[in-house]
């Protein structure tokens, strides 16, 4: 018991730099099994049905299934239990995932210095300078061919020529997974609703963290999203929107025409949500 604490007081120096907002939002830090440090109630599972409970005792390591900024959901038995962060290990398993990815990636830079040879300077011709898109549409990067929209019952093409001239994009940064995201969902859609009149000035588009594209589309359907999406494929290929919206879920940022944030979840590096964001958004909006 007392090498274990030593262990962990060490691995904690790690953890000084994470918070659970910015493993949230980064899958490759999240370790495979959290201890929890209180008692929890798991169902107790009988032919597939719950038939009562029972206190599971303090200290036990489960599955992870998911992080939240504020939670963490956890496997028991089959079963889907939701934990507060600060009841759990999840910044010190995290920190050792971090130190031992970044020995790995410093070994694998090391490797890749000896291995390659220094480059032969050479000329290269001037090329033509391309023409400069509208600042809106580069905040959604060079190719505007990647939006999607529901469709039906699906996911569908959404034409980027739409975009062209708007003074605001504001861009959602959300998941299926996320309880707090999915508590504000369905209040932005009234919201985006309510405010119709004012389309010709502003978009909303969507930015999922999603697991797959098959959770991505369920997650607009089932709270039908009436505003478009990147596709899933560029936001697994690092799109450069995916970036700007913080280390944590649910953010909300505005751009203005020039690309530029005017309003974001996360202000100075501290999170307001984006509560505070449609605020501001809908006195923009409404100016004069």
């Amino acid at each position: 018991m007392g090498l274990r604490i030593l262990l962990l007081a060490a691995s904690s120096l790690f953890a000084q730099d994470l918070t659970s907002a910015t493993i949230a939002a980064d899958r490759s830090l999240w370790p495979k099994s959290v201890v929890v440090s209180v008692p929890i109630e798991a169902p107790i599972i009988i032919a597939g049905k719950a038939s009562g409970s029972m206190k599971l005792p303090a200290g036990r390591e489960y599955p992870l299934t998911s992080v939240c900024a504020e939670s963490v959901s956890i496997d028991v038995g089959g079963s889907q239990a939701t934990v507060a962060v600060g009841e759990t290990d999840l910044l010190v398993k995290a920190a050792a995932v971090k130190e031992a990815s970044e020995i790995q990636k410093a070994k694998i830079q090391a490797a890749a210095a000896a291995a390659t040879p220094t480059p032969v300077p050479r000329t290269v011709s001037a090329s033509p300078t391309p023409e400069a898109k509208p600042k809106v549409q580069n905040v959604l990067g060079a190719k505007l061919s990647n939006l999607v929209a529901v469709d039906g019952k699906k996911l569908g093409p959404f034409n980027p020529d739409s975009l062209a001239g708007k003074k605001y994009i504001a861009v959602y940064y959300s998941a299926s997974w996320c309880g707090p995201c999915r508590n504000f969902t369905p209040d932005l859609v009234k919201w985006y609703k309510r405010h119709a009149s004012k389309s010709d000035l502003f978009e909303l588009v969507f930015v999922s963290a999603d697991r797959s594209e098959a959770q991505m589309q369920e997650y607009m359907l089932e709270d039908k999203m009436p505003w478009p999406a990147l596709e899933f494929s560029s936001i697994k290929m690092g799109h450069p929107i995916v970036g700007k919206g913080g280390p944590g879920i649910p953010s909300l940022v505005v751009f203005d025409a020039g690309g530029n944030p005017v309003a974001e979840s996360y202000a100075n590096g501290e999170y307001v949500g984006p509560r505070k964001v449609l605020a501001n958004f809908e006195k923009m909006l409404t100016a004069k």
